[in-house]
């Protein structure tokens, strides 16, 4: 089933954990783990990686290398002896993680590591997932894991592609439960075979003080609101400040989009987590003094000054990013790792994603887009889901061109395009933090076919509520538009291909029309057409006719995907679609 690599596989691993809750909320973490590596690209099987902050504590480490032929001890490694790197990156400024790095290195195969560990946190807040099999192309022998926890906290869990019965010991204060995995199948580079995991969380939790019981998301929300109390309370001046800005306004979105406008122009993004404050927000005042703040921190700033305006926002949670898994309703936990604003207003709820500094108020991209978040109240939480911008309007390109045909096959170019939604996206970002060079790189890239040497353009923003739009007004100069024979010129019906990167969201509205008139006299020589395709996840609709204008093209693409179309999916169809566009190029005969 797995061909060779179940007779070679990068590494051979045996491992025991143990995971301990205490009375005191705390987590005893103690694992033991021996590896046998073969061949050079098992060696990063052995790297291990260990957080240390205020929460988090590693008591002890050690790390025997054994060369397999000799069996001889040829290092041994200690926690003093790991290297530490501070947990930061270009847009952190604070942050108390350190982490200590063990890694093989000039070792010569096959070898044996025998890893032990011993480290803590003083919170089951978060409580780590066991893994059995621990990286792809790994044989793993025997995997066992040891659960204890008291039951006055409790504890929940949940299998996934687990092959073995837990068993279960009760003692008069504690609960042990224990799995005993072996031989356990390897997982290829690559596969879809489900990974086998076993989720856990806890019932009864607590974090420097703040208590309270994470079996249903309505808990989980109560304490988040714990540590968003009073948080978003602005100072006074700020606070006159704020009505000033929509003094005047009668619409709630205009009123919003203005606020958010003002947000995205004041305050910077910049990422801190010491300690608990992972998770708690800073107090507005000290963002507003500051002028920076992280998701959690601009989220309960925005909130703090829609509600000095009347208008009521809720505190979110969402995992954010590409690599989001979907959440699982039925088994509160904590799986997040972004904050961003619901508000609900008399014409529907909008999303504001507090960090982007160039999108409009409740348009947050694919960033954010359809999953589920836990929305915190007064009272707890609730779950919900961001929209999922299927709709044409967040979806669409539309684009007029006037292409002058020079008798050499170059061609003169002017054109006007409409991006909204999806596609008006990567247009912002350029205008928003694009230099000059990377303007035109981009727009020669990207505003038609090959070929294009864009020379003077201006970038409109506008939008339309929630919608991004961006208007590009451009004219050059094509070079080769047109395949020239001696008697003839064929034109694309289609100049610009369909790129994967188009349907991000599996839906497209595209429009296209082209005025073409050429410096020397033609006639049409293929039909003028009228081509209908109809598929299941695709319509196109093509037109060409001569009129006193010149030659007209008129395109219409219409995709639809499914919501969970991978990627592959999307690139099988765009092939297929450029294929198609390919078959109906216009044929002109030269009359001279």
């Amino acid at each position: 089933m797995h061909g060779t690599l179940e007779l070679f596989p990068d590494s051979i691993l045996e491992k025991e954990d143990k995971i301990t809750l205490m009375e005191d909320f705390s987590v005893v973490y103690q694992s033991h783990i021996v590896l046998e590596i073969y061949n050079p690209s098992g060696l990063t099987h052995a790297t291990t990686k260990l957080p240390e902050d205020a929460l988090n504590k590693i008591q002890y480490f050690e790390a025997n290398i054994i060369d397999l032929v000799s069996g001889k001890t040829i290092k041994k490694v200690k926690l003093k002896d790991l290297k530490s790197i501070s947990y930061q990156d270009q847009i952190s400024l604070y942050d108390d993680t350190q982490i200590k790095i063990f890694e093989l290195e000039g070792i010569a195969l096959p070898a044996r590591v025998e890893i032990s560990i011993q480290r803590s946190s003083s919170s089951n807040f978060f409580i780590e997932d066991w893994y059995p099999i621990m990286y792809y192309n790994q044989k793993v022998r025997k995997a066992k894991l040891e659960l204890k926890y008291p039951r006055i906290l409790g504890l929940r869990y949940k299998e996934q592609a687990i092959n073995s019965a837990v068993s279960e010991i009760k003692a008069s204060k504690d609960i042990t439960l224990n799995w005993h995995l072996e031989d356990l199948s390897i997982i290829e580079f690559g596969s879809d075979e489900v990974i086998p995991v076993i989720e856990i969380a806890p019932q009864r939790f607590s974090l420097e003080g703040y208590t309270s019981n994470m079996a249903s998301w309505e808990g989980l929300g109560a304490f988040i609101a714990q540590l968003n109390r009073q948080k978003d309370a602005l100072p006074l001046n700020f606070a006159d400040e704020v009505k000033q800005m929509v003094e005047g306004i009668e619409d709630e979105y205009e009123k919003v989009s203005v606020l958010y406008t003002y947000l995205q122009k004041n305050y910077r993004y910049v990422a801190i987590s010491l300690g608990i404050g992972g998770w708690m927000p800073r107090p507005a005042n000290e963002v507003v003094a500051t002028k920076y703040g992280e998701c959690k921190a601009l989220s309960t700033l925005m909130k703090g000054m829609l509600s000095e305006v009347g208008i009521e926002s809720q505190y979110t949670l969402v995992f954010a990013g590409d690599d989001h898994k979907p959440l699982d309703r039925d088994f509160p936990n904590n799986k997040f790792n972004h904050a961003m604003l619901r508000v609900p207003l008399k014409d529907g709820v909008i999303w504001l994603e507090c960090t982007n500094s160039f999108l409009p108020a409740g348009f947050s991209g694919d960033f954010t887009m359809n999953r589920d978040v836990l929305v915190v109240t007064d009272k707890g939480g609730f779950l919900d889901r961001t929209p999922d911008y299927r709709q044409q309007a967040y979806n669409s390109i539309e684009t007029i061109y006037e292409i002058e045909l020079l008798g050499n096959g170059d061609a003169r170019l002017k054109g006007l395009s409409k991006f909204s939604g999806f596609p008006s996206i990567g247009y912002l970002h350029l205008e928003k933090h694009g230099g000059e060079k990377q303007r035109r790189d981009y727009l020669n890239r990207e505003l038609g076919g090959t070929g294009i040497l864009i020379q003077n353009y201006s970038i409109e923003k506008v939008t339309i509520k929630e919608i991004p739009v961006t208007l590009i007004n451009f004219d050059g100069m094509i070079q080769r538009f047109g395949q020239q024979t001696a008697k003839r010129i064929i034109l694309p019906s289609h100049w610009k291909k369909l790129d994967p990167s188009m349907i991000t969201n599996g839906v497209l509205n595209w429009k296209e029309e082209y005025i073409i008139r050429s410096e020397r006299a033609v006639e049409m020589e293929s039909n003028e057409s009228n081509v209908k395709i109809e598929s299941d996840f695709y319509s196109f609709h093509l037109e060409s006719k001569v009129s006193s204008e010149g030659i007209k093209i008129s395109n219409q693409l219409e995709i639809n995907l499914p919501a969970d179309a991978s990627h592959e999916t999307k690139e099988k169809l765009v092939t297929s679609i450029n294929q198609e566009f390919l078959k109906h190029q216009l044929l002109l005969k030269k009359l001279e």
